[in-house]
């Protein structure tokens, strides 16, 4: 079983690292963040920041065969306690059953512009 390597069309192009790696029945879809596929920033605020990196996790998923019901864990990055509840309501929009494991963590991210990053695994049934 060899590992595929995946970057969607449909997501900004990845500087030096594949969007997702596809191991069997198993997908990592790296750090997302709320970058647009022109390379735009999509808001400045938690929510609009938090819609786009969601698409950006879908279309990954999708790329792989997978959907947010396969996801087994996300990672969440977050610049700023602050935003905590904004990020959870979003969140709700896209993730009411089939709940995946979450981590969460108040951290500084590689680009001060961005509100949060989140990567994570999924598993194909």
């Amino acid at each position: 079983m060899g590992l595929e390597r995946i970057n969607p069309i449909n997501v900004c192009p990845a500087p030096g690292y594949s969007h997702v790696v596809k191991a069997g029945n198993t997908i990592y879809i790296a750090g997302q963040v709320a970058r647009k596929l022109d390379g735009s920033l999509a808001g400045t605020d938690i929510e609009s920041q938090t819609h786009q990196v969601f698409k950006n996790l879908i279309h990954g998923l999708e790329s792989a065969g997978a959907g947010l019901k396969d996801l087994a864990k996300i990672m969440v990055y977050l610049t700023d306690a602050g935003d905590l509840q904004g990020f959870r309501s979003v969140k709700e929009e896209y993730l009411q059953n089939d709940l995946p494991a979450q981590t969460v963590v108040i951290i500084e991210l590689g680009s001060p512009e961005f509100k949060l990053e989140i990567e994570a695994i999924a598993v194909l049934s």
